[in-house]
C-alpha cells in the first residue's frame, strides 16, 4: 500500500511540475489571461497532496489517562529530581574537600551572597564580616568563597550535619 502511495505522491508532482511548465510557456507566448489559472492549479494540487497526506496519517494524539499525562507527572518528577540532587549534595557533605569546593561552597557562597545582599565583588570585607556574623568563624570558612582548596583530596568535608547547620542560618536570614 506504501509502494502506491508514494507512487501517486511522485505522478502529482509530476503533474504539477508539468502543469508549471505549461503556465511558463503560457507566459513567454504572451497569453496572459490564462496565466491565473495555471498558476492556481499547482498550487491547488500542493495543497490537495498536503490535505490527502496529513489525512492518511495515523493520529499522534489518543486520549491519555490523566495519571499518565506529562502534566500531571511534572510536579512528582521534579521533586523526584529536587530529591536526587539533594541526597548528591549530602553525599558531597561527607566526601573531600575538593568535592565540597567544587559543588557545595559555590552554591553556598552565591546563597549568602542573594540572602545578605552582601557582593563579594563589590567590599570583600564587608562580606567577610556579615559572614563570620552569620556562621560564626568555624562555619563561615565553609562557605566563604575565597578560601577554596579545589585539589585537596585528602582532606575531610566538615560533613552533613555542618551543612544542615549552614543551611538552617541561611534559612533564617
Amino acid at each position: 500500500m506504501s509502494e502506491l502511495a508514494g507512487a501517486a505522491r511522485w505522478a502529482i508532482v509530476g503533474v504539477a511540475i508539468a502543469v508549471i511548465l505549461l503556465a511558463e510557456a503560457i507566459g513567454f507566448d504572451n497569453q496572459r489571461a490564462l496565466l491565473p489559472v495555471l498558476a492556481g492549479v499547482p498550487t491547488l494540487a500542493a495543497l490537495g497532496l498536503l490535505v490527502w497526506s496529513l489525512a492518511a496519517r495515523p493520529r499522534a494524539w489518543v486520549p491519555v489517562d490523566p495519571a499518565e499525562d506529562d502534566i500531571a507527572n511534572g510536579p512528582a518528577e521534579m521533586l523526584q529530581h529536587w530529591r536526587a540532587r539533594a541526597e548528591m549534595m549530602t553525599d558531597r557533605a561527607d566526601g573531600t574537600r575538593a568535592d565540597w569546593d567544587r559543588h557545595l561552597r559555590p552554591l553556598l557562597a552565591k546563597e549568602f551572597e542573594l540572602s545578605s545582599g552582601q557582593r563579594l565583588a563589590q567590599n570583600r570585607n564587608a562580606t567577610e564580616t556579615a559572614g563570620r556574623l552569620q556562621f560564626g568563624p568555624k562555619l563561615w570558612r565553609w562557605v566563604d568563597p575565597a578560601n577554596s582548596a579545589l585539589r585537596d583530596d585528602k582532606t575531610r568535608a566538615p560533613g552533613r550535619a555542618a551543612l544542615d547547620e549552614i543551611l538552617r542560618r541561611l534559612q533564617e536570614m
